[in-house]
């Protein structure tokens, strides 16, 4: 049974690289939502793309490897980079939020 805590990494790196590809969508198609829902979102997302491949037996526990979770980061700090390349051209009333942090 420990042998699933090898996800716990996932789960958390997943949501800092859905939470800006999630900005990204938000400031592409110009929607107004706090940024209390999108991290909400972006932890739901995580999870259901962890579980429901997992539950129907489409992956393998092994297949969440080290490399896959390097390359998971590589495109979180990516995708941030691309929302903060996006932010002075697509501002968006959340951009305020996020500066009171």
């Amino acid at each position: 049974m420990l042998h699933w805590l090898i996800l716990l990494p996932y789960y958390l790196i997943g949501a800092l690289a859905a939470l800006p590809f999630l900005l990204v969508i938000c400031r592409l198609l110009r929607f107004k939502v706090s940024i209390n829902n999108l991290v909400a979102a972006a932890i739901g997302v995580t999870v259901a793309l962890i579980v429901i491949p997992l539950a129907c037996h489409c992956v393998a526990l092994s297949a969440f490897s080290g490399r896959a979770l390097l390359a998971l980061l590589a495109l979180s700090f990516l995708l941030a980079a691309v929302d903060r390349a996006l932010a002075a051209r697509l501002p968006l009333p959340l951009d305020a939020e996020l500066r009171q942090l």
